[in-house]
């Protein structure tokens, strides 16, 4: 049996999981991907010429020439319109089954299925149910048995119970990396994700609706042995330079992290770099972090007023402890970067500049980085913001069917050019004088921003990433040339329109 995946975006550790999983269990698995380069979702370099040149348009030509038995997709909300086209086009050349899972169809589950396009929908953690589903698939008289389950019968849809999230995180295989190699460079950076879920439930946040699936048994943390023995032998593998962190929040768990780390400073010994939250860091953790390799944390701050956080974010930490843990950070000489949203419902001028005072004393901030809110569907966010009059029907429609864009160039917020003018203010901050960051805000002088061209922005934050010795914009740098190197090599080889490769294969 072979499944493919096809995946818009960087590597996704959902579909690796899931890989490992089926190729233990006997089956054959391919991915085919667009990785985004230059586009809408690429946070570091949108640009839409070169977007036009990288775009892989044989994504529907590879995937038929692999021969699937099942197509499988696992889009965020942001790439659930890409995922469709390519599904849909996908099958008006071959009659092959296709499954949607991910975070996306485990919101909206029922308004995937109806898709004619979409024969299976896997809701939440799906390890094995997709397992299950292969296992199945000439046996229909099996599928209202596979917990985790959405299909149609007989015109009408069936959506099974939920399977309890896996208790043991070791039971389960390595990522499969090896899905990803051609995309992406291993030997320069390393993802890996030590738990599931999230402790929290921000309104804005995906996480929060699996608590609530789950009924708050979501999270789970590996075994610090577990997560060792996975970098000892990757390393092995691909040598990588840097260990990037991708769990929701890294050090909720003091205790773990005291097992953990000295064993990652023996046994591995390179640099990482981890999200965190203000609630769980202190003076202890600092030091540890450091001490074992920790050269960035990125902490998700959002607003810093108080208010908004709290009451519409349903963030409880104060500016008091975001304060002592930037202080803590620069007293260990420790960067950090500080996550920011634009276009938070009720959010004003007076909150934008609120940042820019804020920030104003710290020495080891790395960067300020932005994005626009983007609402997810069934987060409680969308409801605040309706009763708010910032959005209506038809808007909660187009997020549900991920017609929402993406987290950089989307906005619902209808002062859009304060929105744009701060989104450069925060991406330059590092690099503006003390002396001009109170002219913004006591003179107003952030109005000047808004003439500043995007592509100085663009060079402005490769020279903070050169004065902060920031090793993700080396890894930025290294992917993008890697991704020329095979886009030239590929224009020396013959290719033909997809329509025309369909008319000879079919």
């Amino acid at each position: 049996m072979k499944v493919v995946f096809a995946h818009y975006g960087r590597e996704h550790l959902g579909i690796q999981y899931l890989s490992s999983v089926l190729k233990n269990n006997g089956c054959s698995v391919e991915l085919v991907c667009d990785t985004g380069l230059f586009s809408r979702e690429d946070n570091v370099f949108y640009m839409n010429y070169l977007n036009k040149v990288f775009y892989n348009q044989n994504v529907i030509k590879e995937i038929i020439e692999t021969d699937p038995d099942l197509i499988a997709f696992s889009p965020y909300t942001t790439t659930y319109q890409w995922a469709s086209h390519i599904a849909e086009e996908v099958k008006k050349y071959i009659n092959v089954p296709i499954v949607f899972g991910g975070i996306h169809a485990t919101l909206v589950p029922e308004d995937v299925i109806k898709n004619d396009f979409v024969d299976f929908v896997l809701i939440g953690e799906s390890d094995y149910a997709i397992l299950e589903l292969v296992e199945s698939l000439n046996k229909k008289n099996l599928l209202e048995k596979i917990k985790n389950l959405c299909f149609k019968k007989d015109r009408k849809i069936v959506r099974n119970e939920i399977r309890p999230p896996i208790e043991n995180l070791d039971s389960l295989p390595f990522p499969d990396k090896e899905l990803f190699k051609k995309y992406i460079r291993f030997k320069d950076d390393y993802m890996i994700m030590t738990s599931r879920g999230c402790i929290l439930n921000c309104t804005y946040c995906c996480e929060s609706y699996l608590n609530k699936v789950y009924k708050g048994h979501y999270y789970r943390r590996r075994s610090a042995n577990n997560v060792i023995d996975e970098l000892k032998i990757m390393k092995a593998r691909y040598d990588f330079k840097e260990v990037m962190f991708f769990d929701s929040i890294f050090f909720t768990d003091g205790r773990w992290l005291q097992e953990f780390l000295p064993m990652y400073k023996q046994e591995i010994s390179v640099p990482f770099r981890c999200t965190g939250h203000v609630t769980y860091f202190n003076s202890q953790i600092a030091r540890i972090m450091k001490e074992s390799g920790c050269y960035c944390i990125d902490f998700g701050v959002q607003t810093f007023n108080q208010n908004i956080r709290r009451n519409i974010l349903h963030r409880f930490e104060t500016n008091e402890q975001i304060k002592e843990a930037f202080n803590i950070c620069d007293k260990f000489k420790l960067r950090y970067d500080v996550d920011l949203m634009i276009g938070i419902p009720g959010a004003r001028i007076d909150d934008y500049l609120q940042t820019v005072n804020f920030m104003m004393s710290f020495k080891y901030l790395n960067r300020l980085k932005c994005y626009y809110l983007s609402y997810f569907p069934c987060t409680n966010i969308i409801e605040k913001a309706e009763k708010m009059g910032i959005l209506n029907d038809k808007h909660i429609e187009h997020i549900n069917a991920g017609k929402i864009g993406d987290w950089f160039h989307v906005n619902y917020n209808k002062d859009t050019k304060t929105s744009d003018v701060f989104t450069k203010i925060y991406k330059i901050y590092p690099l503006i004088p003390k002396y001009i960051r109170r002219k913004i805000v006591e003179k107003n002088y952030y109005k000047y921003f808004y003439k500043v061209p995007k592509s100085l922005i663009v060079l402005l934050q490769l020279l903070i990433g050169l004065k902060n010795r920031d090793y993700r914009f080396a890894i930025y740098i290294n992917n993008y040339f890697h991704n020329f190197i095979k886009k030239f090599k590929s224009l020396f080889k013959t290719t033909k329109y997809v329509n025309d490769v369909y008319k000879v294969k079919l």
